[in-house]
């Protein structure tokens, strides 16, 4: 059994049926209602820190293009790159270093200049004075591609429980045998938990996950016409960029963040993005806010800061209609690497801090726990990683 139906208990339920499971996945609502749905689907290389980090991002792509060939073109995957652009000449030289760490990790990086950022990407903000292109990194239809695996799961004979919501688990011994939910038990030879930010509720089973629960937020506006480009990542907030943050002689005041309004300070964070999505509207954001909360709904200041950042940066964008406001529940662990683990009877795949990118990659992992074949990425995700528990404080997430 696998409990939760976003984007990690979706491909956890694909591999271990493609290894022969007989395999039920139960959700409290639907196919990506929870932060899965809830992004831009941006596949980021280039903001990740050397080691585990960028070693999930580079798999989980070549995951997307495997699953494409087998799925076929049921969800969009663009290969038009990333770009992270700097509005400052403070930021040069920081961003300069960047690059050239980036090269030494094997990705394929330009400097580019404004006029070049500009032919790259028709919805680059007026203030972008250039920036540093990756063609390795990607985008999906988040929304589309649940669709498309969720169907793929039903035809290959996984059954599929919808608005059904855990109460709790069901235990013979030290082992996890299934679910108490709203509609009954359901019972199962081992279940898996994929739950993403609601994971902090294994809590009340003993099972104390170092995750950190934080609201993410994006402002989607009405289509405007589609041009293929690369995701964007701006300098107003860059927690999520680790490449960049670790770097020796790393000055946080060279990136600020949006200041905040109408809020304490330290309460609400910006991971700065924008991209298209395949219907053409604008993908704004994003906020992060709501911290060790699990309510799923976007903040007023969280709005306003997007709204401000926005018009700040491209005037004209103020006449475009505001078709909807989004906010995903997240949870992270310390060292921003999801726990793929079996922890007291019961499988774990949870913690993912940029799951679009984690997801296949770790489902793949933790069916390889299961029927112990050989993995080499185990040691990097187990829950009693040294990493996992060294690092202090929140960071914040990138969908």
């Amino acid at each position: 059994m696998v409990v939760g139906g976003g984007i990690i208990g979706l491909c956890t339920a694909y591999e271990l049926r493609k290894r022969g499971f007989d395999v039920v996945i139960v959700e409290q609502r639907f196919f990506a209602f929870g932060a899965t749905g809830r992004n831009p689907g941006s596949l980021w290389l280039q903001v990740r820190r050397t080691g585990t980090e960028l070693e999930l991002a580079r798999r989980g792509r070549e995951a997307y293009a495997a699953l494409e060939r087998e799925l076929g073109p049921t969800f969009e995957f663009r290969r038009n790159g990333g770009l992270f652009f700097y509005e400052t000449d403070t930021q040069v030289a920081h961003v300069e270093r960047y690059a050239e760490d980036r090269k030494k990790a094997g990705l394929q990086v330009s400097m580019v200049t404004r006029r070049e950022a500009r032919k790259l990407s028709p919805i680059l903000p007026d203030t972008a004075l250039g920036g540093v292109y990756c063609p390795d990194d990607a985008q999906i239809d988040a929304q589309a591609f649940a669709r498309g695996m969720g169907s793929a799961c039903l035809r290959r004979g996984v059954r599929v429980y919808e608005n059904t919501a855990v109460l709790g688990t069901m235990r013979r011994g030290d082992t996890v045998v299934g679910v108490r939910t709203v509609r009954g038990e359901v019972h199962a030879n081992a279940v898996v938990w994929a739950t993403g930010a609601w994971s902090v509720n294994l809590r009340s089973e003993g099972i104390d996950l170092p995750i950190h629960t934080t609201r993410v937020g994006q402002l989607v506006t009405q289509p405007v016409a589609a041009a293929p480009g690369p995701i964007l990542h701006g300098p107003r907030g860059v927690a999520d960029c680790g490449a960049l943050t670790d770097l020796p002689g790393h000055d946080p005041a060279a990136f600020p963040e949006p200041p905040p309004l109408n809020m304490t300070a330290g309460d609400l964070g910006y991971a700065d993005t924008l991209a298209q999505s395949t219907e053409g509207s604008l993908l704004v954001g994003n906020s992060v806010d709501g911290r060790g909360s699990l309510n799923p709904h976007i903040s007023l200041s969280a709005t306003q800061t997007m709204i401000n950042t926005a018009l700040d940066r491209t005037g004209k964008l103020g006449e475009l209609g505001v078709t909807g406001l989004w906010a995903g529940l997240v949870g992270t662990t310390p060292d921003q690497l999801p726990i793929v683990d079996k922890i007291d009877g019961l499988y774990v795949n949870t913690g993912h801090s940029f799951g679009i990118a984690t997801g296949p990659t770790s489902a793949e992992v933790l069916a390889q726990i299961i029927v112990d074949e050989p993995c080499d990425l185990r040691e990097h995700l187990a829950a009693d990683r040294p990493g996992l528990h060294a690092r202090t404080g929140t960071t914040t997430p990138q969908p």
